[in-house]
């Protein structure tokens, strides 16, 4: 809950816009502010999002990482067995 009137919080981004350019000092600051409050409280979500969908993407890079470490793996040792095999 903010510190903001019920009139600021329920108002729409176009109203307050409305108020910040009427230029009427009195709702200038608060409308400003709740403003902000919503743009900001909008950046920590995609934060947020990023932040998750970034993890996501970790997890599958350290397994595809994995799966190139076990298929060098079985080549080294197809080449041992191929080299072996000759003599």
């Amino acid at each position: 809950m903010s510190n903001f009137s019920p009139k600021l919080e329920d108002a729409t981004d176009e109203q307050l816009m409305y108020m910040v350019n009427e230029l009427d000092f009195r709702v200038v600051p608060l409308a400003s502010d709740e403003l902000t409050r919503r743009y900001l409280a909008g950046v920590r979500k995609s934060i947020r999002l990023f932040n998750k969908k970034s993890s996501e993407q970790t997890g599958e890079m350290i397994k595809l990482t994995r799966w190139i470490v076990v298929l060098t793996i079985v080549m080294i040792l197809g080449l041992v067995i191929q080299i072996i095999l000759k003599f």
